[in-house]
């Protein structure tokens, strides 16, 4: 068998737990900035009353702004 001393033991434990924690915290990151990206480009900003809306992949493109009616040409919102 493996001997193992209490102090060894701890370390393991607060290893594991700190390496799990930091994994969903990374894994967190990388999926909202997955979500930031696409919002980003289906969302469109007028450029007359500067209202964003989303509009979905397959449309036309150029849409009408549901706040003022002015026509908009598809391009996204410029990166953060």
């Amino acid at each position: 068998m493996i001997g193992i001393g209490l102090a060894q033991l701890i370390m393991l434990v607060m290893l594991i737990g700190v390496s799990s924690v930091c994994s969903l915290w990374f894994y967190t990151f990388w999926r909202e900035r997955r979500r930031e990206v696409k919002r980003r480009r289906i969302a469109i900003l007028c450029r007359i009353c500067g209202c964003t809306y989303a509009i979905p992949h397959k449309s036309p493109h150029i849409t009408v702004c549901p706040s003022c009616g002015s026509k908009n040409e598809r391009g996204g919102l410029p990166p953060i």
